[in-house]
């Protein structure tokens, strides 16, 4: 397992913070600065692709508090990082609660490290699910 250099560690502690924090302030559009244009993310069982696949996602997703772990981050190269983090997310009009672990590839751009593919699956009974409810 090759680690990432400090400076890349607080680079990518900061994007996945800024995941959090901009979808929170309800930033869709800095939400999606955090992805390539081309990236993906899984989630409920459906993937969604590219920054309009993604946005028509998150303009039908409930608003709340997400509360992002640190991540565990492995380097697959100088630009591309696979990252694990748990997320607990607080529905803003319930108040209700799901729990869910993130695997993230992340790629160096340009711009800094962005998001190329997010998969979001769900802490159940079992383990890990792709629905909070199986």
């Amino acid at each position: 397992m090759t680690l990432p250099t400090p400076d890349d560690q607080v680079a990518i502690g900061q994007l996945l913070a800024r995941y959090c924090l901009t979808l929170d302030l309800d930033d869709v559009d800095g939400w999606l600065a955090c992805f390539t244009p081309d990236a993906t993310y899984e989630v409920y069982g459906h993937t969604f692709t590219g920054h309009d696949g993604i946005r028509r996602m998150v303009d039908g997703a409930p608003g709340g508090l997400h509360l992002g772990g640190p991540p565990v981050i492995t380097m697959d190269g100088p630009d591309r990082a696979h990252t694990r983090r748990n997320l607990l997310f607080a529905e803003r009009g319930t108040g209700a609660t799901r729990h869910a672990v993130y695997d993230d590839t992340l790629v160096r751009t340009p711009d800094g490290w962005r998001v190329a593919h997010c998969r979001c699956r769900f802490i159940v009974a079992d383990g890990l699910a792709d629905r909070p409810d199986a």
